[in-house]
């Protein structure tokens, strides 16, 4: 038992080192005898673990994709309407970069990189395959716009990645609450068939809508 226990130490070891490194420095300026050493094991013992460094690499990518997979579809199901969903999954994922900065910078790096195989890419990409049965959902229900479903999940996915990006670059915890409302709400309404720009200008900025106060 405690052998497998310090070979899982040794593994995630190299796993959360590589993740510093990789983020840090690219997948060239990281070579695995740095890795190995900062992880404080025997590059003999990450062979072990990971033949080559695209193995590792590989690894890292499905590992991360899984997990914020996960975190993205937690609560989702709970939700009563498919707009509370979108909202449900927009709130996660900015939850989930700013507990996991690193992690999200590895998954923004590395999302398109040629040194992830194509094999791992289907992998990862088959944890968020439940976005695309949320737009199909909403298309049958008439509240999301009838267009390509891979269209709709492409873009959504876009925004999701740049909800985090911007509001962990914000330190100021009153405009990271405004900015989350907005975004959210622009999430929605770039999706949604009958888009509501009074309600959605409230409930992002707290005030009506300019035109509406001069009234």
């Amino acid at each position: 038992m405690r052998q497998r226990e310090q070979a899982t130490d040794k593994r995630e070891a190299i796993l959360e080192t590589a993740l510093v490194l990789f983020t840090e420095r690219g997948f060239y300026g990281t070579p695995t005898a740095m890795i190995s050493r900062e992880a404080g094991v025997a590059t003999g013992t990450l062979f072990f673990y990971f033949k080559t460094k695209e193995e590792l690499i590989d690894a890292l990518y499905r590992q991360i994709k899984g997990e914020a997979g996960a975190a993205l579809r937690q609560g989702v199901e709970k939700e009563r309407t498919i707009q509370a969903k979108i909202c449900r999954v927009g709130k996660n994922a900015i939850a989930w970069g700013i507990r996991n900065p690193e992690k999200f910078r590895f998954m923004e790096q590395f999302a398109c990189s040629p040194f992830v195989s194509t094999t791992a890419h289907e992998e990862g990409m088959s944890h968020f395959r439940f976005l695309q049965e949320l737009v199909r959902e909403g298309i049958r229900e008439g509240v999301i716009r009838d267009y390509d479903p891979e269209l709709l999940c492409s873009v959504l996915a876009s925004s999701l990645s740049g909800l985090p990006s911007r509001i962990m670059a914000t330190p100021d915890p009153k405009k990271r609450e405004m900015l989350i409302r907005q975004g959210l709400a622009f999430l929605w309404n770039g999706l949604a068939t009958h888009p509501d720009t009074k309600k959605t200008v409230r409930e992002a900025t707290g005030h009506e809508p300019e035109n509406r106060r001069s009234r």
